[in-house]
């Protein structure tokens, strides 16, 4: 079958235009495999992949030489790790070189689900410093709240919003990261529908609407404060030609070195990655620093008092006293302190979905735990907790009901190789399994 074939006539004629003495590599790698990569989380502690090939960009990024079941993998499910695509992962390189103030960081990810670099962020931040990470279609905001759940960074308020809610947050973020929908053709490989979906006037569309979204995003970056732009498609149209209509906008072009990665190809604003050149997909990253002056809002000070520790505080975080007391409806969140006038800015102007750790509700006198607090990465390390077996988790984790034996009574953790799983209920010849039945295993 031929190249015209395979991929859209106009996809290959404008590679082949692009990528003149490399197209034949370019359309060849096309049909190899995709790697397979994931990213550890560094809070989760295992010895899962020690022994795979490392990613050069990336110091958490490991190629693996095959592609496991990650669905029945319970280290997956406790947030151990993030399966990723390694091109990708090159943020954290960009991270690393660019100019950032020493002091905490306001950090958003305007269009973040699933999450891959929210949670990347929100490894590379440090804990003084706060991410928003936002996702306006209500389904794909359910699997990017999972994600984050699963990371265990408390230091993250996630939002449903359009980019145009942000722009009356004047100058308010240090960092502001565009992972832009796009036309998607860095995914050709790995995603055959992507080739489907591919089509010459969606690329002009998609050019379209990301400098709608850019518009709105420079707006609530501060002056000095960064802007990255990336999308997953080699049109320089929705890439270089995009940071030009930014640079009107009052942003700087910001160059990334890339002599340490040769296989990654600078072009006239940012790096691109193609599958012929690096182990990875297709990928482009760029960088823009905002120019000129401007005032910011300043948080609020607040003189309320704060409220007396909650009990369930004491009793299930490791520092209970970094933390102030959220209450929403039924629901009890536990919101740094550091966090909170930050907070009380943004619940004004935007949707949120979920901030700090969700901590549970109250049933009457009763505490319920939420399984939000059992995977984060500030509970209680003294929690009782019932070790399970592979075999076991995997029950569990199917919200059915694994049997073991313990002496241990009421809210328990259930965890595997040491990290957690969810929460158990143990009472005189019984076990309630608390798993989220909406997360649980389907597959058999």
């Amino acid at each position: 079958m031929s190249d015209m074939q395979k991929y859209p006539e106009a996809f290959a004629e404008r590679m082949r235009a692009l990528l003149p003495e490399d197209y034949n590599a370019f359309m060849r790698s096309l049909d190899g495999i995709s790697p397979t990569s994931v990213r550890m989380n560094p809070a989760k502690k295992t010895d899962k992949f020690l022994e795979d090939e490392s990613i050069s960009w990336c110091a958490k990024g490991k190629y693996l030489n095959e592609r496991p079941s990650f669905t029945f993998d319970p280290v997956f499910h406790a947030g151990a790790y993030y399966v990723q695509e390694a091109s990708s992962m090159f943020l954290e390189e960009v991270w690393k070189q660019i100019d950032l103030p020493n002091q905490p960081l306001k950090v958003l990810d305007l269009c973040a689900a699933p999450g891959g670099k929210s949670t990347h962020l929100l490894s590379l931040m440090n804990h003084e410093s706060f991410l928003v990470t936002n996702e306006v279609i209500p389904n794909r905001n359910k699997i990017l709240q999972q994600n984050i759940i699963k990371w265990g960074n408390a230091n993250c308020i996630i939002t449903q919003n359009k980019p145009e809610d942000f722009a009356g947050l004047m100058n308010y973020f240090d960092v502001v990261l565009i992972d832009a929908p796009c036309s998607g053709e860095g995914l050709f490989r790995k995603d055959k529908n992507a080739i489907d979906e591919w089509s010459e006037k969606n690329v002009e569309m998609c050019s379209v609407r990301q400098k709608d979204i850019v518009k709105h995003a420079s707006a609530c970056l501060k002056p000095g404060g960064f802007l990255i732009y990336s999308t997953c498609t080699y049109e320089p149209v929705e890439n270089d030609e995009n940071i030009g209509y930014m640079e009107s906008l009052g942003l700087k072009s910001y160059s990334i070195d890339n002599s340490k990665y040769p296989g990654i190809v600078k072009t006239k604003y940012g790096l691109q990655f193609y599958p012929h050149k690096v182990k990875g997909e297709g990928f482009y990253i760029a960088v823009l620093k905002k120019e000129g002056n401007g005032s910011h809002i300043n948080p609020p000070v607040s003189n309320k008092k704060p409220l007396p520790l909650n009990k369930a505080f004491e009793t299930y975080l490791n520092a209970p006293e970094k933390f102030i007391e959220l209450k929403k409806n039924d629901f009890i969140f536990a919101i740094p302190t550091f966090m909170a006038n930050d907070f009380s800015i943004l619940e004004k102007r935007l949707y949120i979905r979920n901030a700090g750790i969700l901590m549970g509700t109250m049933k009457g006198h009763d505490f319920l735990p939420a399984h939000d607090l059992a995977l984060s990465n500030d509970i209680n390390k003294n929690i009782a907790a019932v070790e399970l077996s592979k075999e076991e988790a995997i029950i569990y984790l199917r919200c059915e009901t694994p049997k073991i034996k313990s002496e241990l009574r009421g809210w328990v953790l259930a965890t595997h190789q040491g990290l957690n799983l969810g929460w158990m209920k143990l009472m005189p010849g019984r076990l309630n399994n608390y798993f989220p039945k909406d997360w649980r295993i389907l597959k058999r």
